[in-house]
């Protein structure tokens, strides 16, 4: 029994005299006051009796597991986030691997080696659990893992001088003011909790303009991984809570020496009045415009287990103060919790997490809309684009529409990584959530996102690299610095034979979304430069007085992103591209021997010519050639049936029958030397198989392509569009329309 050998070797190592009936009396006291504490969520004092009965009792009872105890005492630290120690214990239960191991157990030593970057082993221990394939593989593919880190250097970190020996998280930035919530303690309130021993968590504020940067050497990989004591001083307790699902028992609290943080813990910052005299935890703040203020924190009551859960609460903010404070209409104290609000200025729109039944996995992310009556509706869940297995927590709204939150889930760099997805997508279920790059994604928790404007240039998170121990973050995004953050796309005006830019040419871009139409100038190598700022259906036209135009139609997409981004128009505006008498081939399109209906591999090639004539006010000739095999008069007969086949097919596409002629070349213009009898291989017989596109006139006189002059319109203008004459874009119903 693993017990009893841990046991007797410490008896042996300290001499131990202590009889032997007298330890069995003392352990099974110990191990029933170990589980009282655990029952109740006093982990901190249920581990000191479980380590007692594991590693320092001469003889443990023999009616308990040791697995059990060692699983409980593993589940204590993991509790309070002494990854350290549950690691060490996790290892003592399954030092072969992870047979045997609940699933939970599985994730959590997963996600410890993950912390300790050693990939590899969380991949093998991340093995069969639902949902957590693609994360297991991610951990072991070097590239996915360095294109995490792809974009470091653009990010410049610092801690703040907020910190202290006790937990800072949950930044928010609102009118100059740095709020965060903190479980250091108050002078004049030494109360604790049982969960890990420490203080209660409370709502603190500070200056923006005191909040000071000490920056970081980033690309140190050690950090957060150095040994850290089992100290209770640390007083940290699980991250996802903030407060929540823990009974409030008095325990223990006392500051001690940080290296890295010097101070003393009560200077820094002021307590926000209205939240501290209640007797729950506070945090993770989210103000709107009115400054109405909302926060998480524990019901006053716990249900009949003696779990306390969370719920969320609003107030009004104002001179440091929140009064007017009442409950929102989420949670159910007996059954799940809501925590972690984030608003949006208006204060209509809620984003927050929850463990609700029927969710995805732990905590999902959900949303509500406050209707013009004042009254919330029901809590609606984010798709599986955003929501997982795992737990979405820590949810914020940027001014321009950006939802950040963290997950555990999603493949990152381990613990929780910080996402961020445009929030209608977010709602409509569509697109991918961006993982942040490395150093402020880390192999630590990373959570809890705030900016200090819309730009996010600068702004602050919250990360437990350090020593296991939450702080807060600043981040500068030194690439948008350097370069203005933008969204454009770009293409060029050429002449269709020469394919020479033709500069100074008048393009038109039409946002279909916004019903504006912007306007850029060819440089002179034909390029055109035109920003994006929605996502949007567009028709993009060139015009230029010597030319005839061209348009194309097309869909643009804007994300905010750290830096600028350039969509390629799919292809490039050709003027003038159609002269009559020009001539393309259509190459591949294939015919079953003796036969002229057209096969399922040709139609693709045809609605090409098809996309053109829509586009190009051209009449046109189909001229078939046929190989030289067969006589003259077969081959004729074959070729003109073919061309009748390609110009039905066009007809019944939409094109007027009076756009298109046909007609049989037969094998009188073949393209090489595969003539009479000459032995020639099968390619080359194709080569000769051919229709050919002959433009023989314009449907309209060709003449200045509009009757506007180019001249009047600037390049970075925005009109509208009746400053256009109508029909300018009538092409809009060639739009292939978008699920947008």
């Amino acid at each position: 029994m693993l017990l009893c050998i841990l046991s007797a070797h410490i008896n042996v190592l300290y001499g131990h005299t202590i009889s032997e009936k007298r330890l069995q009396k003392r352990q099974k006291i110990a191990l029933v006051k170990a589980d009282i504490a655990y029952r109740n969520y006093n982990f901190a004092i249920a581990a000191d009796y479980y380590e007692y009965c594991c590693f320092e009792s001469n003889q443990p009872d023999p009616s308990t597991s040791a697995h059990e105890v060692l699983s409980k005492l593993a589940d204590c630290y993991w509790q309070m986030r002494f990854y350290d120690h549950a690691f060490r214990v996790y290892k003592l239960l399954y030092p072969a691997g992870f047979q045997g191991a609940t699933k939970l157990e599985q994730h959590r030593v997963a996600e410890l080696y993950a912390r300790y970057g050693q990939y590899d082993q969380a991949s093998k221990w991340l093995k069969g659990i639902d949902g957590y394939s693609l994360k297991a593989k991610v951990y072991v593919d070097k590239d996915s893992l360095n294109a995490m880190k792809k974009d470091s250097l653009n990010w410049k970190l610092s801690l703040l001088n907020l910190n202290t020996s006790f937990r800072e998280f949950s930044p928010y930035v609102a009118s100059n003011t740095m709020f965060f919530s903190s479980n250091k303690p108050l002078i004049d309130r030494t109360k604790s909790f049982g969960w890990d021993g420490g203080n209660y968590t409370y709502l603190w504020s500070m200056p923006l303009s005191q909040v000071n940067l000490m920056f970081l050497n980033q690309t140190d990989d050690s950090i957060g991984h150095k040994k850290f004591s089992k100290e209770k001083a640390k007083n940290i307790a699980g991250i996802y809570e903030c407060g929540d699902d823990k009974p409030m028992k008095n325990g223990y609290g006392k500051y001690i020496n940080n290296p890295f943080l010097q101070g003393n813990p009560t200077s820094k910052g002021f307590v926000v009045k209205g939240l501290n005299k209640n007797s729950f935890n506070a945090g993770n703040i989210s103000i709107d415009k009115n400054n109405h203020i909302y926060f998480s924190a524990n019901y006053n009551k716990s249900d009949s287990k003696g779990v306390n859960r969370i719920h969320l609460m609003e107030g009004l903010y104002s001179n440091n103060k929140v009064t007017k404070i009442h409950e929102l209409p989420f949670g159910d104290r007996n059954s799940y919790s809501v925590m972690h609000p984030a608003i949006n200025k208006e204060g209509n729109f809620l984003v927050c997490s929850s463990d609700k039944p029927n969710g995805q996995g732990g905590y999902d992310l959900y949303y509500a809309e406050r209707n013009e009556n004042n009254i919330w509706g029901p809590l609606q869940p984010f798709g599986n684009n955003v929501n997982t297995v795992g737990n979405e927590v820590f949810p914020s709204l940027t001014p321009n529409g950006v939802l950040y939150y963290s997950s555990d889930q999603a493949p990152g760099l381990g613990g929780l990584d910080i996402f961020r997805i445009p929030l209608k997508d977010a709602i409509a279920g569509t697109g991918n959530p961006v993982h942040l790059s490395y150093p402020i994604n880390s192999s630590a928790d990373d959570f809890g996102w705030t900016q200090q404007d819309s730009t996010g240039i600068k702004g602050f998170f919250t990360s437990d690299r350090l020593n296991n121990d939450d702080n807060i973050y600043g981040f500068t995004d030194e690439f948008a610095l350097r370069t203005p953050r933008k969204s454009f796309i770009e293409g060029y005006v050429l002449e269709k034979n020469s394919k020479s830019p033709i500069k100074g040419a008048t393009v038109f871009l039409y946002n279909i979304k916004e019903d504006s139409v912007y306007i850029a100038k060819a440089d002179t190598n034909g390029k055109y430069h035109i920003p994006v700022f929605n996502t949007s259906d567009v028709i993009i036209k060139a015009i230029e007085k010597k030319h005839f135009n061209d348009f194309l139609t097309t869909h643009i997409s804007y994300v905010a992103q750290p830096k600028d981004t350039i969509q390629k128009a799919p292809r490039p505006l050709l003027l003038d591209e159609f002269k009559v008498g020009f001539v393309w081939i259509l190459r591949n399109i294939h015919y079953d021997f003796d036969k002229w209906n057209i096969r399922n591999d040709a139609e693709p090639i045809l609605d090409s010519l098809v996309t053109v004539l829509n586009e190009q006010p051209v009449t046109v000739e189909l001229g078939s050639h046929t190989d030289s095999r067969g006589s003259f008069e077969y081959n004729d007969r074959l070729s003109q049936q073919r061309a009748k086949s390609s110009v039905a097919y066009l007809v019944n596409k939409g094109i007027d029958p009076k756009r298109i002629t046909s007609k049989s070349y037969g094998k009188y213009q073949l393209l090489n030397r595969c003539e009479n009898k000459v032995p020639c291989s099968e390619a080359e017989h194709q080569a000769n198989r051919r229709t050919e596109v002959k433009v023989t006139g314009y449907t309209v006189p060709k003449k200045a392509p509009e009757d506007i002059n180019p001249d009047l319109f600037k390049n970075g203008q925005k009109i509208s569009l009746k400053m256009l004459p109508t029909g300018f874009f009538d092409e809009s119903k060639l739009l292939v329309k978008s699920s947008h």
